[in-house]
């Protein structure tokens, strides 16, 4: 999927582990089918899982976003109404993957892309009291870092007008520019930063028995427009759902238009990075955009 991106196999994280981790040396070592973009996961017995970056680095600016991430999972602990798993390991550079990486405990569940008949209007409430939940915890006066996800404001770029033009033969390219234009002009949030999830995308989200549950891909915190988290609205639901988890969120309408904006930046651009790559990720941008076009 991306330029630099290095597979590595069960047998050498297994590898890693016993010369690193002995406390887990002999569980069995397993790649779990996921979608994602960032970390390949291969979970680790029944515990626990290594998170090993499909683009690795082994310079000081990786390992210090790894201790960041873990920090944050940590602080968050206990806070939430779902599972937050625990780092349990900043793994080192080892044969065949020269990048760091991590072990993190494993949360039990099925990852929302993958998961079936779920009710609706309880994941709309779930995830909204997530969310909700994130945006009341303290910021200490922080405002965006420059990293996290969403932080800065919804402004036009070459990458969204470029990604556009290179997904005109799969959507309508001026249907598409106008719902952008229309997220732009949307009045900017005036308000204290919040402290945000940042990417509440399905694969992000874990379901157990019918409800949320947990959460994975944990990053260092991000802090900005409330707004930027309301992605799922067009990432995950339908209406009446919809109209519920917008309710449930309880933010106006112009946040609604500026979430909007988030959504359909998020989903342009992986529509056609991902095409040929990612099937289960370009399904979920196709869908998402396909859902914003009509609302």
């Amino acid at each position: 999927m991306h330029p630099g991106q290095v597979d590595v196999t069960a047998e050498q994280v297994a590898a890693a582990i016993s010369a690193q981790l002995p406390g887990l040396a002999g569980q069995p070592v397993r790649r779990v089918e996921s979608a994602g973009t960032v970390v390949a996961p291969f979970r680790i017995g029944r515990r626990h899982v290594a998170r090993i970056p499909l683009v690795p680095s082994a310079d000081a600016d990786a390992h210090g976003r790894l201790e960041a991430d873990a920090a944050h999972a940590r602080s968050l602990a206990g806070r939430l109404p779902v599972d937050v798993p625990r780092p349990v390991h900043l793994g080192e550079p080892f044969d065949g993957y020269p990048g760091w990486w991590m072990v993190w405990t494993w949360a039990e569940g099925t990852s929302l892309d993958r998961a079936t008949a779920l009710d609706g209007s309880l994941l709309a409430s779930d995830l909204a009291r997530l969310l909700r939940t994130f945006h009341a915890l303290p910021t200490h006066g922080r405002t965006w870092n420059g990293i996290g996800r969403g932080g800065r404001p919804l402004a036009d770029t070459d990458w969204v007008r470029s990604s556009i033009a290179r997904s005109a033969h799969l959507l309508d390219a001026a249907a598409a520019t106008e719902v952008w234009e229309r997220t732009l002009a949307a009045p900017a949030h005036e308000g204290p930063a919040v402290h945000l999830h940042g990417d509440p995308v399905p694969g992000n989200l874990i379901v157990r028995d019918g409800r949320l549950a947990g959460l994975v891909d944990i990053t260092e915190p991000s802090f900005g427009d409330p707004a930027a988290d309301l992605v799922p609205a067009w990432a995950v639901f339908e209406d009446p759902s919809r109209r519920l988890f917008r309710d449930a969120m309880g933010l106006d309408a112009a946040a609604w238009e500026r979430g909007r904006g988030w959504a359909f930046e998020m989903a342009i651009g992986a529509l056609h990075y991902y095409e040929h790559t990612n099937p289960v990720f370009f399904a979920q941008a196709r869908r998402t955009l396909e859902r914003l076009l009509r609302a």
